[in-house]
C-alpha cells in the first residue's frame, strides 16, 4: 500500500519541488555554514529554511487532495474497509519524503560541521514542523478552498517568525511555534506536545472524510 501511493508521486510536480528544496538546500546551507560555523548561525539558518515549509508543505497537500478528487478516489477510500489505512498511508508517504527537505539536510550539515546534536534536535524540529503542516492542510483541504489554505500557510511564517523572537515560549496553543521553541530551548517536551496535534489534525481528518461527499 504504501508503495501504492509513493508510485503515484512517480514524476509529479510534488515530487520533483521535494526534490528541488532537497538539492537547492544540501548544496547551499553546508558551505553557507563553512564559513560561518557557529551555531548561533547554524541555529538562525534553520530558522530561516523553516519559512519555506509552510507554502511548501501546503502546496503538497493540496495537489494530493486534487489528484484524488479528479481520479474519483476518495469514493473508492470510503466504499473501501482499509479507508482510513489508505488515508494514514497517503500522510506517511508524503511525511517521509518531507524528511530529505527537513531532517535530512540538518543531519548531513551536522555531521559536516561536527556538530551532531545541535544537527539533531534541529532535524527532528524540522520534520516534526513539516509532519505537522502536512496534517494540518492535509484536514484544512476538506475544510476551506485552496486560496484559504495558502492564506493559511503565511499566518503560519508569521509565527514563526514570532517564535524565532521567543515570544511564544511555552505557548503550547500554538503547534507551529513548538518546533522553534524545541530547537531555541532544547526542551523535549515540545516533541510531545507537537506529537499530540499532528494525531489531533490527523483523527478530525477521518471525522471530515466520513462525512464530506464528492
Amino acid at each position: 500500500m504504501f508503495r501504492s501511493e509513493l508510485l503515484k508521486l512517480k514524476n509529479s510536480i510534488s515530487l520533483y519541488l521535494i526534490l528541488f528544496f532537497t538539492i537547492l538546500e544540501i548544496s547551499t546551507i553546508p558551505a553557507y555554514l563553512h564559513y560561518i560555523n557557529t551555531e548561533i548561525s547554524m541555529t538562525n539558518l534553520s530558522i530561516v529554511t523553516m519559512l519555506v515549509y509552510p507554502i511548501l508543505v501546503a502546496m503538497l497537500t493540496i495537489m494530493s487532495f486534487e489528484q484524488e478528487i479528479s481520479a474519483n478516489n476518495f469514493q473508492e477510500i470510503k466504499a473501501n474497509k482499509k479507508g482510513k489505512r489508505i488515508i494514514l498511508v497517503k500522510f506517511f508517504v508524503i511525511d517521509f519524503l518531507l524528511f530529505f527537505p527537513t531532517a535530512f539536510i540538518w543531519l548531513v550539515t551536522g555531521l559536516i560541521q561536527g556538530n551532531m546534536h545541535l544537527g539533531l534536535v534541529i532535524a527532528s524540529a524540522s520534520w516534526l514542523l513539516a509532519i505537522f503542516q502536512n496534517h494540518l492542510h492535509g484536514m484544512m483541504n476538506f475544510i476551506i478552498g485552496k486560496g484559504e489554505n495558502i492564506l493559511l500557510s503565511i499566518i503560519e511564517i508569521l509565527f514563526i517568525i514570532f517564535a524565532s523572537n521567543k515570544v511564544l515560549i511555552g505557548s503550547y496553543w500554538c503547534p507551529v511555534a513548538l518546533p522553534i521553541n524545541l530547537i531555541l530551548t532544547g526542551d523535549i517536551t515540545y516533541v510531545m506536545i507537537v506529537l499530540f496535534w499532528i494525531i489531533i489534525c490527523t483523527i478530525i481528518l477521518y471525522v471530515l472524510l466520513n462525512k464530506k461527499k464528492y
